[in-house]
């Protein structure tokens, strides 16, 4: 038979529950104030890092877009409407290109011409005088830190001051003499005619920048660019 509990033992297993201490609440807002810590410094680490990728990819573009507007237009150094003379010259002044010089700004740029009056005329005329407007250049600004472009006889800005810092730009032409023989009739006599030499040129480019907010963020290129239009000159011996 089972014993009745005692009226006392009844009371206090139906008693009010145990509330959360002081020091419990207290563990819990530190665990908590940690969670969230954690989870702030690891967004803050993801923004960063997103605003680097960001920096770094603009940079790229920039560097890329510069370098392909360069060579694009270096591969036309040299272009002559009347270039036809070259292959059958009367004398050695018809193979004197006027469109064929170019200057080096201290391996930190360069100077070329290239003609335009096709893109004004018809096709195949050319004055040969070189104008202003057919002087196209590149050059490293070195103190703002920015390439320039040489258009209409006035140097501009090809890249954006406010977003990169060019830190080197070496723009290095190269040129290979070719032994060719002769295929028009020289002024001077000689035995075996005159040599036709012709000039191979390709040039070299080399950019380096950094981001302007941010010194860590740095991306280089680098190019070789072979020219077109090669200069061909009569190198006759008496």
């Amino acid at each position: 038979m089972r014993r009745p509990e005692a009226p006392g033992a009844m009371r206090a297993s139906h008693g009010p529950e145990r509330g959360t201490s002081i020091v419990e609440l207290l563990i819990g807002i530190a665990i908590g104030l940690f969670i969230a810590a954690g989870a702030m410094l690891l967004l803050t680490s993801q923004l960063g890092d997103n605003r680097r990728l960001l920096l770094e990819a603009q940079v790229q573009q920039d560097l890329r877009a510069a370098a392909d507007l360069m060579s694009r237009d270096l591969r036309r150094a040299g272009y002559w409407g009347n270039a036809y003379r070259y292959v059958w010259a009367q004398n050695a002044a018809d193979v004197s290109n006027p469109y064929q010089d170019t200057t080096s700004l201290s391996s930190t740029g360069l100077v070329y011409s290239r003609s335009i009056d096709e893109e004004t005329g018809p096709l195949g005329v050319d004055a040969g005088i070189v104008s202003a407007g057919e002087r196209i250049g590149f050059r490293l600004n070195t103190t703002d830190h920015m390439i320039e472009t040489l258009i209409g006889g006035s140097w501009q800005a090809l890249t954006d001051r406010d977003v990169l810092r060019v830190t080197r730009f070496e723009l290095m032409l190269h040129t290979q003499n070719i032994a060719l023989p002769c295929g028009a009739p020289c002024p001077a006599s000689g035995p075996g005619g005159c040599p036709l030499v012709q000039q191979s040129r390709y040039v070299t480019l080399v950019i380096s920048a950094q981001a302007l907010h941010d010194a860590t963020v740095q991306r280089r290129l680098s190019d070789t660019i072979g020219l077109r239009n090669d200069v061909l000159a009569l190198s006759c011996s008496p």
